[in-house]
């Protein structure tokens, strides 16, 4: 585009504008076109190619998880695993791995909740049994006992004497089952005060001393320095530890052995903490099968036991707030926990 002078003779009178077009002459405008547009096709091209690729790993993660999830529905402890994939899928599961782990305890806590409740049942069904049968033997057994008595004191026969004493004794052993029983099958009713747990677990085991000594049982303990004072019923508690040394010394009476009993702290929850008794034994423990029965009623693996003493053993720790563990090894002893909250050490 140009202007030319319009002239008239030899004086300009005006002027006038002209354009030419110059068609197909590159230049830098064009050039600089060329390079635009090559610079968004290959932008357009990478996202494309990008976008494809988190897509694919995005559906690699997605079918991982799928197949997580249907391992979840048979078996809550499976775990999904992820290495390479994108960070979002990592997140998703993690937290689908904290929702079955989560459900898994839920789970197991309430089986554990209905185990305890269906056992709750089985002792107050059997509570009530046992307390009408306990009493309708305690008379009549008073009566023979009293027979028996005046037997011996009239008979001048030695041999009358001395099966009169025989009877006594095993009348004697009935009576003790039956008060047994009947404290079975009465309420748990606890007179708490302090004690100081450390001294009265050496008082229970130094009172088994004569009969460790004599089936060659050595008891050991392993006490703590400080105290460890805690509201218990003392009489109870003294009842469930003597129960407990007396089936473990049992377990030892053919071929002697050792008893450990050790006192130590246990972290109840963040708000207090509580004491833990341990008894370990080398006797000859128990079938695995055993174990889940050790404290049913009426359960026992000894001839002459009733199967009372561990019931109510259990009974008498959950009534404190504790609770009692076995864990044992058919000839390699059994260890017995017994674990009570709110213990105040000093």
């Amino acid at each position: 585009m140009s202007a030319v002078p319009v002239r008239e003779g030899y004086s300009v009178v005006g002027s006038a504008w002209t354009v030419k077009r110059l068609s197909d002459v590159p230049g830098a405008n064009r050039f600089r076109a060329y390079l635009i547009t090559s610079g968004l096709a290959a932008a357009a091209l990478a996202s494309v190619l990008l976008t494809l690729l988190v897509i694919r790993n995005l559906q690699g993660g997605v079918r991982k998880i799928e197949s997580g999830l249907q391992a979840l529905e048979g078996n809550l402890s499976s775990r999904i695993n992820v290495v390479d994939e994108p960070q979002e899928i990592k997140h998703i599961v993690q937290a689908i791995n904290r929702l079955g782990t989560t459900l898994k305890e839920k789970m197991d806590y309430e089986k554990q909740m209905e185990g305890q409740l269906r056992h709750a049942e089985r002792l107050a069904s059997l509570g009530r049994l046992v307390a009408g049968v306990a009493h309708e033997v305690r008379n009549p057994l008073a009566t023979i006992r009293l027979r028996v008595q005046m037997c011996r004191r009239d008979a001048s026969d030695p041999k009358v004497k001395e099966s009169c004493v025989v009877a006594l004794e095993e009348i004697e052993r009935l009576n003790g089952i039956v008060n047994r029983l009947l404290n079975f099958a009465r309420p748990i009713q606890l007179e708490l005060e302090p004690v100081d747990l450390r001294t009265l677990v050496r008082e229970r085991v130094h009172s088994f001393d004569d009969y460790a000594l004599s089936h060659h049982v050595q008891l050991m303990t392993n006490l703590p320095n400080r105290n460890f004072l805690i509201m218990i019923d003392k009489d109870r508690m003294a009842q469930v530890f003597d129960n407990i040394i007396q089936n473990a010394l049992e377990a030892m009476a053919d071929h002697g052995g050792t008893l450990s009993v050790t006192v130590a702290s246990h972290k109840e929850n963040e708000d207090g903490n509580g004491v833990c008794v341990e008894f370990q034994d080398t006797g000859k423990g128990m079938k695995s099968a055993d174990i889940g029965h050790v404290f049913d009623p009426f359960f026992t693996t000894k001839p002459s036991g009733t199967g009372l003493g561990l019931s109510i053993c259990h009974e008498l720790v959950r009534a404190h707030g504790g609770d009692i563990k076995i864990e044992s090894e058919e000839g390699r002893g059994t260890n017995v926990t017994v674990t009570i909250p709110s213990a105040v050490t000093a």
